[in-house]
Parts: structure tokens; C-alpha cells; sequence
């Protein structure tokens, strides 16, 4: 039996029991333990669970069919155990591959086929790359061994065994990335989104052949080798971290939040930290007024987070302490400030969450953000509850070495060029397990530290996988374009090169918005019936508001008519067209904005010359 870490038995009123083929039939129901049943797809199917099913509150499985990559459905949830041998090896392989000669990378490619060429087009490969590719195809026999020959030393390779590598994702595709291999897949199967960047890092083939292949390599242009070679290297990056830790700690692991997600009554399914400036008295007052009621009636708990309050009688704390009791919406973190940048404030919060809540999600937001809370915590309630780290990521964030900026970071603390992978700081998630093992871990030797907030989590979260190796972490970074971080609407054609994440109707989270804009964003998702009126407020500045409006102007937008919302009990309406409500200014003169080699667009990287 594993070893249980203390704040696992603390998240599950039930005892944890994991079962798997070995012992399923022994499982019997008892209301003080919460059964899990591990069912890989090596088993079989969707249609061959054991007869006893129904005595299990859990079902894990890496079978694609019964419940999607990283989703959690009813019973249902997806978890899946592989391998990612190279470990830190992989990094170097990718970073080789990525410095040889052009010419190389071009003729650099294998071919993998299965140890039973079961199909007609698989025979003629195998016919044909036994004449055309004499030393560069290889047959799987589903050793680390050979496919450590059919990947090292090469740019691409031919995937053509996928089709009978069960589960998702395969461990021949993971083999493939590990070693800083492009797969090469062929057909319609097998295109998911393990990660943002996936599809970028492999090449589709419809159909395959030997001439098309090697026509691919010797025309492929520099710019699409620079793709790939990056792509796969952030991809790496992905896998490695998910399969850091051991798999049957992260299954126990796994399952004790899954469990916790149970527990009756059920905890919240997030905590919401909204960090906040001392004077930002409007943007709190927009935020009461539209989206976070909205929170609140879907159970969510959350509270302003801000710098601690000095003891003496300023006036300023004095309002701020009357905002508290007010409200009762506030925390006051002792030992920190407003002082730009906020590292020190942001994991400050993290630790009051850690020791505060029994939620099943941390929820962090800037308060400068429009947020569709339906959308946001539909997310949530369908994904996996442990090990998740959920946002827009920044996969190229610099590291500032001037010492007298405000960012900057010490070669000490951190010697590469590019920071470890972070959610930007607008709006980000983490499973509860992982704040509370950053809290853990922080308690008993302190973890480095970065001063931008943003970034801060990022590498936490790292020196727990690197460090030391204490978890394993998914990078949920699919939801990316759901995100506004420029509230503005435009397009690629629109404004070339100057359209990152801009706003459409998919968006969930807008940044960098004033009160008046959040107040005509909700305004626009009352009319469109994204939720339901509530009473009308006619608000004077008066009282408290007059006192906070001394320190913040943008306490006139709470005042006048304030039109309250509520959840729709009957199903959500359209989300509106929020661009009504910004100003998109013209496209830049003249050069694009962006600097570097690789620019990042909506649709995906690309090389800009």
C-alpha cells in the first residue's frame, strides 16, 4: 500500500481504495470508502468493464471512447500510464537536432512500422521502404530499445503503427517526442489537441508513401522546420511533466481528489482570488455589480485580495477596513504592498488559500477583468481534479537581466533565458492538490523566488517537478482563445501582427478593461439573455461610495441606474458581442510590432521574416 501524504488524508472523508484487474471483484460497497477502479484500455474497451461496475464511485481509464483526454464525466475520468524514459535527456536530443545542418534535417527520416502489416497500404510500405530506405525503417516490437534506434538519430519519423498502439496517446507518439523526433501521421485518426502547440509539432500525411515522404523532406522550407523543431520542444516540455512522477503515486493522488470531489456535502468547486490595489475602489465596485454575483450563485466563495493595512488611523485604511465590513468580500495580506511587481503578495494569497479552503479548484483573477463565470466553471467541473494547471501560457517569456528593472531576475535564481512555462497572471487555475503542495513545501524549505506574480506559479510548479520531484503537472493550456488579453476586435487581416488574442465570441475573459466597460459588457450579456435581469438599483454618491470615490473617479460608474443579473435556472442565453464596448484602434504602421524570429498568431506559431 502507498504511502498517503498527510493532505490527502485531509481532503477525503472516505478512505481512498484503488482497484484494478487483480482484485475489482473484491470491491463491496461500505459508506466509509470512496472505490476507484484503474481500467486501462490494455484491458479492453468501453464495452468490456467488469460486471461490477456499478460498486466503484470512480472509473479511471485511458480509453478515448468512454471518457475524453483529461476530462472528467459522472464516474468517468481520464487518466492514462506511460513512460517518458529520456527524462532530461530529451531537451538535449531536441536542442542537437534543432542545431544540424539544414541538409541533415532534411534527409533525417525513419520509418516505424508494425511487427503485423495488417492492410494493404501497410504491405506496399513495408515493400517499398525495404528498397528506398534500407537503413532507416525499423519494426516495432513495443521496446524502448527499438524505438531508441528508429528516433535518436533522426528529424522525422513515420508513425504507421498507430492504429495498434492502444491508448491515448500512445506511448510510441510519446517515445517519438521524447527524442525531439517530428511523428509523421498518417490518415484521420489521432489528431487530438494534447496541447496547444501539438499540432504544430507533428506532420499529417493523408495517405502515405515512400516517394511523398522523401519529397517532403528535400522540399520542406526553413520556416517549417523552425515550427516543428520548436513546437515539439514545447511539447517535450508537456509530456515530461505530466509523466515526471511515479504513476502509482499519481494515481493515488488522483484518485483522493476525485474522491474529495464527492464528499457530501460537496466542497466548492473553486475558491476565486481577485487581487486588487488599495485604491482600486471602482474596480471592485464593478465587479460586486455585474459578474461576481454570478459566482455566487453558483456557490463559488471568493475575496479581494490586498496589501495589509497599517495599524495607525490613515484614512485611506480606515475606508478600506469599512469596505471590509461592509462587504465582507475583502483580505488584507500582512507583510505585503502594492508595490509593482507582486510576487510577494501572489504567493502570499496562495498561502491563505491553502490554509483557508476546501475547494476544489484555487481561481485566480486580476480585478481589471470581464469574466463568464458559466463558461470558466463549465471548464472546470469537466476536467481532471488533480495535478492541473489551467490558463493562457507563455511558453517564450524572457528573463529580464537588468539590474535595475523591476523584473529583473538573478542568474542565481534562474539561468536560462526563457522562464519555465506560466499561465499569464489575467486569469489562471490550479488544482487544489498543487497549492496546497506549494504551501507544503514552502513550509518546510523555502521554494525560489521570482518577483513577477504571473510567472512566479510557473516556477513554483517547476521546482516541484525538477527540484524536487514531488509531482507530476498537466499544463491545460487549450483554452487559450478564450482569453481577451487585449480587449480590442480585429483579425490577423484586419491588423497583421497586431492582433493577439483579441476579443470575439468565444472569449470568456477580457483584461485590461475599466469599470464602465465590465458594467457594458454585463449590460450586453443581460440583453442577449446570457443571464437573467435582477432588480434595478438606483445608486446616489453618497456614503461610502462618496468616501471611495475621493481616492477612485471610477466609483461614478456605480452610481445611477445598476442593472443586477442572475443565473438562468433554465439554460444560458447567446453570450453577446461585446465589441460595442471597446475601442479597437487602427492597424499599426508600418513594421509589425513584434520582434524575434518566430511570431505567435491565433492560429499558432509561425516564422516571420
Amino acid at each position: 500500500m502507498l504511502k498517503t501524504l498527510p493532505w490527502l488524508l485531509a481532503v477525503s472523508a472516505r478512505r481512498v481504495e484503488i482497484y484494478d484487474a487483480i482484485n475489482f471483484s473484491k470491491a463491496h460497497a461500505t459508506p466509509d470508502a470512496c472505490r476507484v477502479l484503474h481500467w486501462p484500455t490494455v484491458l479492453g474497451n468501453s464495452q468490456q468493464l467488469p460486471g461490477p461496475a456499478d460498486a466503484f464511485d470512480i472509473i479511471m481509464t485511458d480509453d478515448a471512447q468512454m471518457v475524453p483526454w483529461l476530462e472528467a464525466q459522472g464516474k468517468l475520468y481520464f487518466l492514462e500510464n506511460r513512460d517518458f524514459a529520456l527524462g532530461d535527456m530529451s531537451r538535449e536530443l531536441a536542442q542537437l537536432k534543432e542545431a544540424a545542418p539544414l541538409e541533415w534535417r532534411r534527409e533525417g527520416m525513419s520509418v516505424l512500422l508494425p511487427a503485423v502489416a495488417n492492410t494493404g497500404w501497410l504491405q506496399q510500405a513495408f515493400e517499398d521502404v525495404k528498397v528506398m530506405m534500407p537503413a532507416s525503417y525499423f519494426i516495432d516490437d513495443g521496446t524502448f530499445i527499438t524505438r531508441n534506434r528508429a528516433f535518436a538519430n533522426f528529424t522525422f519519423t513515420a508513425l504507421l503503427l498507430l492504429d495498434q498502439d492502444t491508448g491515448v496517446p500512445p506511448q510510441s507518439l510519446i517515445d517519438c517526442i521524447a527524442h525531439g523526433t517530428v511523428p509523421i501521421i498518417v490518415g484521420k485518426h489521432h489528431k487530438l489537441d494534447y496541447t496547444r502547440y501539438f499540432s504544430f509539432a507533428i506532420a499529417k500525411f493523408r495517405d502515405f508513401s515512400v516517394e511523398q515522404a522523401i519529397s517532403f523532406m528535400l522540399t520542406a522550407p526553413a520556416d517549417a522546420l523552425y515550427v516543428y523543431a520548436n513546437s515539439v520542444k514545447i511539447v517535450q516540455e508537456f509530456f515530461y511533466m505530466r509523466y515526471k512522477h511515479p504513476f502509482r503515486q499519481r494515481l493515488q493522488r488522483h484518485a483522493a481528489m476525485a474522491c474529495h470531489a464527492l464528499r457530501s456535502p460537496q466542497p466548492p468547486l473553486a475558491f476565486v482570488s481577485i487581487y486588487s490595489a488599495k485604491k482600486n475602489f471602482g474596480r471592485r465596485m464593478a465587479l460586486r455589480d455585474t459578474w461576481l454575483p454570478i459566482l455566487k450563485a453558483h456557490g463559488i466563495p471568493y475575496r479581494f485580495f490586498l496589501a495589509g493595512t497599517a495599524v495607525d488611523d490613515s484614512e485611506l485604511d480606515h475606508l478600506l477596513r469599512r469596505e471590509r465590513d461592509y462587504f465582507d468580500d475583502m483580505v488584507f495580506l500582512i507583510g505585503t504592498t502594492d508595490e509593482y511587481p507582486i510576487g510577494k503578495k501572489g504567493l502570499a494569497a496562495l498561502l491563505w488559500v491553502a490554509h483557508h479552503s476546501d475547494a476544489q479548484f484555487w481561481l485566480k483573477f486580476d480585478d481589471d477583468l470581464y469574466v463568464r463565470p458559466h463558461s470558466v466553471l463549465s471548464r472546470l467541473s469537466g476536467i481532471q481534479r488533480a495535478e492541473l494547471y489551467w490558463g493562457a501560457f507563455d511558453y517564450s517569456g524572457l528573463v529580464i537581466r537588468d539590474v535595475s528593472d523591476p523584473h529583473y531576475t538573478a542568474p542565481e535564481i534562474w539561468p536560462e533565458p526563457v522562464f519555465p512555462p506560466y499561465a499569464r497572471g489575467a486569469g489562471l487555475a490550479m488544482s487544489m492538490d498543487l497549492v496546497r503542495l506549494i504551501a507544503e513545501e514552502e513550509e518546510k524549505r523555502p521554494l525560489k523566488k521570482i518577483k513577477v506574480e504571473d510567472v512566479s506559479y510557473g516556477f513554483y510548479l517547476w521546482q516541484l517537478i525538477y527540484d524536487r520531484a514531488v509531482t507530476s503537472i498537466t499544463l491545460y493550456d487549450r483554452d487559450e482563445l478564450h482569453f481577451a488579453m487585449d480587449a480590442k476586435c480585429c483579425t490577423e487581416e484586419s491588423h497583421p501582427n497586431n492582433c493577439w488574442l483579441p476579443l470575439t465570441a468565444q472569449t470568456w475573459i477580457v483584461h485590461h478593461v475599466s469599470p464602465s466597460v465590465i458594467r457594458c459588457m454585463f449590460a450586453k450579456d443581460i440583453a442577449s439573455g446570457l443571464y437573467l435581469p435582477a432588480e434595478v438599483e438606483t445608486r446616489y454618491l453618497q456614503g461610502i461610495l462618496l468616501d471611495m470615490a475621493e481616492y477612485d473617479h471610477h466609483v461614478q460608474s456605480a452610481v445611477g441606474k445598476i442593472q443586477g443579473g442572475q443565473s438562468s435556472q433554465s439554460g444560458h442565453g447567446m453570450a453577446a458581442d461585446l465589441c460595442g464596448c471597446v475601442v479597437t484602434p487602427p492597424a499599426h504602421p508600418g513594421k509589425p510590432l513584434q520582434g524575434g524570429r518566430m511570431n505567435e498568431y491565433s492560429t499558432g506559431p509561425r516564422l516571420h521574416s
